[in-house]
């Protein structure tokens, strides 16, 4: 399989937000950022989403997901990965992820556990640290401004 990912557009929008409620993943915040939002699609099947919050020089990963029947195939990395390109593009220091179940994954994408308490106050302050995760969620990040060109 051969798709890839690219930036969103105002009409993947709704199928965003469906693949989003399919997955019981919150869809609060994501039409005011979507312009920093990457989607894979098969044809014209929005298949994979994943966005960046910018909060100040930081950013947060979010809204990471591919549909259950595309899954194995390297789409969330390539997701990733065209977030992450973005955040050094914007010239941002770090971005950050909450995540409950995926540590694993994300350990081998780079990112580090860090403490809640550690993260810069603008991402402390972002409604998916505030309310959308529960508490139990591992806070990760990842430097990008060292790995600008």
């Amino acid at each position: 399989m051969s798709l890839l990912s690219e930036p969103a557009r105002p009409h993947d929008l709704e199928p965003a937000l469906a693949l989003l409620r399919d997955a019981d993943l919150p869809i609060e915040g994501v039409v005011e950022q979507f312009g920093h939002f990457f989607v894979v699609k098969d044809g014209w099947l929005l298949v994979g989403l994943c966005g960046l919050e910018v909060h100040g020089e930081d950013g947060l990963l979010r809204s990471l997901v591919v549909a259950p029947t595309y899954r194995g195939e390297g789409l969330a990395g390539l997701l990733v990965s065209a977030v992450l390109t973005l955040a050094r593009k914007m010239e941002l220091r770090t971005v950050y992820l909450l995540t409950t179940a995926a540590r694993g994954y994300f350990d081998g994408l780079g990112f580090t556990s860090c403490a809640r308490a550690d993260a810069p106050a603008a991402i402390r302050e972002s409604w998916e640290f505030k309310a959308g995760c529960p508490l139990s969620s591992e806070l990760m990040l990842k430097p990008v401004a060292a790995e600008r060109a």
